[in-house]
């Protein structure tokens, strides 16, 4: 099926539940809309899928990028419109554009190899893209290629790379460093500009004791300077159920962040088990850049209330593999949309599924 000709992708029936008459205020939350586009779906003669980041252009557009690692098919990201009718609780996604991922040299990845693995994308202004990449892990250095945060531009080509703390970078995959297609899933830009990125997973110093099963996972946060792109603060995202992994990063302002955590491994069968959670840079948060292993330093960590829980299945919806989060437009009733998106890791027990909520500022 070529989405060129499929333009439009029709919502999913979903059994909605009403909200209690006289209620005194929404929810942080609503769900209000769900689709996925068709298995099999193809665009410029490309498999759709692996899609893993999402972010909202100035325009109304969005773009979706593919965590296609360059094993036959090209790395790439996609321009889409995605239409929200909330009062019928549709929403429609239809695929614009397609823009392969190119090195500094403007050549595209190779496909017949593994050499980048993007997962989140943003876009900082000026008709730029910031996406991340998990890189490869090999145990031969030569062959290893390290996670990054790269600049390019419209076309997709390299301008700048970001230089990255080390616990986000691969040292031996089982004491230091990152693990291995655990790294950098979320990344957000906060309205004064500032560039924050989270581990997927806590980097191996970062770990509890050996049998301190109830301990919490600790990420860490890292703010970069959108001008040096390099590291100028760094905060504890503790996560009290280690099972949950964080998969995606959208700043709400320069300080609150919301966070999808999905609970791994999982069996399409049952669903996923996913969170929307909001966590803030509180004053009293510390700034643990310098510490070389987080569960050494008596840090505080950032403050987190769960918004959303979302069972593996929800109100009539299977949830899927939740990677990306983007804010969407101002509804009619005065709230503002927060879109998610589903990888389905070309598998044909997942979907590329979208998912459309009402969101209520918890400090409105």
């Amino acid at each position: 099926m070529d989405v060129r000709i499929i333009a439009t992708i029709l919502a999913t029936t979903v059994l909605w539940s009403c909200a209690a008459a006289g209620q005194a205020a929404p929810p942080p939350l609503e769900l209000i809309a769900a689709t996925a586009i068709p298995q099999g779906s193809r665009f410029h003669g490309v498999a759709v899928g692996g899609l893993s980041g999402l972010d909202r252009l100035p325009g109304g557009d969005y773009l979706a990028i593919s965590d296609d690692k360059g094993d036959g098919r090209p790395p790439r990201f996609y321009r889409l419109a995605i239409r929200i009718d909330a009062p019928r609780h549709r929403m429609r996604v239809r695929l614009k554009r397609q823009v392969v991922l190119r090195d500094a040299q403007g050549m595209p990845f190779p496909t017949d190899r593994l050499v980048v693995d993007p997962e989140a994308i943003r876009h900082p202004g000026q008709g730029h893209v910031l996406w991340s990449s998990e890189g490869t892990w090999q145990d031969d250095p030569a062959r290893r290629t390290q996670p990054a945060i790269v600049e390019s531009d419209a076309r997709g080509r390299i301008l700048h790379s970001f230089a990255l703390p080390a616990a986000y970078l691969y040292a031996d995959n089982r004491t230091r460093g990152a693990e291995s297609n655990g790294v950098l899933e979320g990344l957000a830009v906060a309205p004064d500009g500032g560039v924050f990125a989270i581990n997927e997973v806590p980097a191996f110093e970062d770990r509890m004791a050996a049998g301190d099963g109830d301990a919490p996972a600790l990420h860490r946060l890292t703010r970069f300077d959108p001008r040096t792109r390099r590291a100028t603060g760094q905060y504890v995202y503790a996560v009290p159920d280690a099972r949950y992994a964080v998969s995606e990063l959208l700043a709400v302002d320069d300080h609150r962040f919301l966070t999808i955590k999905r609970a791994t491994p999982f069996d399409m069968r049952h669903g996923v088990d996913a969170r929307i959670v909001l966590s803030t840079i509180a004053p009293g948060s510390s700034d643990v850049l310098a510490c070389p292993a987080v569960p050494r330093c008596d840090a505080v960590p950032m403050t987190r209330r769960v918004l959303l829980d979302l069972p593996g299945h929800y109100r009539g919806v299977t949830i899927d593999n939740l990677e990306g989060l983007a804010w969407g437009p101002r509804l009619a009733d005065g709230r503002r949309a927060l879109i998610a998106e589903a990888d389905d890791n070309f598998s044909r027990e997942e979907r590329s599924q979208f998912l459309a909520f009402a969101w209520s500022d918890p400090k409105e």
